[in-house]
């Protein structure tokens, strides 16, 4: 008898789109706008008296199918379904693997290009939603960015942002987006879109904002001056007090539940 694989079974739709966004190489890009797309879906039979027929797996791999042509990051649907159909049916000893082609996989195939039909309407074709990672790099570089070279008047570091590429690469500077605490922000950002209430009613900037800010007092960073006056600083006043306050209470408290 062959060896069982220790492969992560998900316990959930969260952590079934996760494992297979990186099985597939996705970006972190693709994997939050697919949480936003299936927020959005629910949210829209959530409103009306229309039946919802998808499952909530079919609703994931749709969802995730669909963000990879949004964010030109696309994969085929046999790419999605093969890991898809053994993370799900991998654990049971009676279950064979989905092969391609059979009439099986072309069922499933077939389903899911329902799917994506049904997700496209729901969001009147719009794939392009906006993302916080579209505000980040700018709070960052008011943040972060401001220890380098001279910010607020200080004398500062080399101006590694400013660097070409052959000396970047030969001194392996990283970019801020690839900073630790960037990294950390982007996967925060990626748990905020999981949400419901965060995907559905607070804007973009604003999760952008509170997912640094969390982020930062979660490295042992802690706002010098008000909160008031650092949101005003950081998002050019473009963020709105109140919703910024909701989303970190939002934020903590769905780190306190896990």
């Amino acid at each position: 008898m062959a060896a069982q694989v220790p492969i992560p079974e998900p316990s959930d739709t969260i952590s079934f789109m996760t494992i297979l966004a990186d099985v597939l190489r996705l970006p972190e890009e693709t994997l939050a706008m697919a949480f936003m797309y299936m927020n959005r879906y629910r949210k829209y039979y959530r409103t009306t008296e229309e039946i919802d027929f998808l499952d909530a797996h079919t609703l994931a791999l749709a969802s995730l199918s669909l963000s990879s042509k949004g964010t030109e990051s696309p994969r085929r649907l046999r790419e999605f379904l093969l890991p898809a159909y053994r993370l799900l049916h991998g654990s049971n000893p009676h279950a064979h693997p989905l092969t391609f082609p059979s009439e099986l996989y072309d069922s499933l195939r077939a389903t899911i290009v329902q799917a994506e039909l049904m997700l496209l309407r729901v969001l009147k074709f719009e794939l392009r939603i906006p993302l916080p990672f579209e505000f980040l790099p700018r709070y960052l570089d008011r943040t972060v960015g401001e220890l380098n070279v001279g910010g607020g008047g200080w004398l500062g570091t080399e101006d590694y942002d400013g660097m070409g590429k052959e000396q970047r690469d030969e001194y392996k500077v990283a970019r801020l987006m690839e900073t630790g605490i960037a990294r950390a922000c982007k996967a925060e950002i990626v748990t905020a879109l999981q949400s419901y209430q965060l995907a559905n009613y607070f804007p973009a900037r604003t999760i952008a904002a509170a997912c640094l800010y969390v982020t930062l007092r979660e490295k042992g960073l802690r706002v010098t001056q008000s909160v008031g006056s650092w949101l005003e600083e950081v998002t050019g006043g473009r963020v709105d007090a109140g919703d910024f306050h909701d989303v970190v209470a939002e934020l903590e408290q769905n780190k306190a539940g896990r």
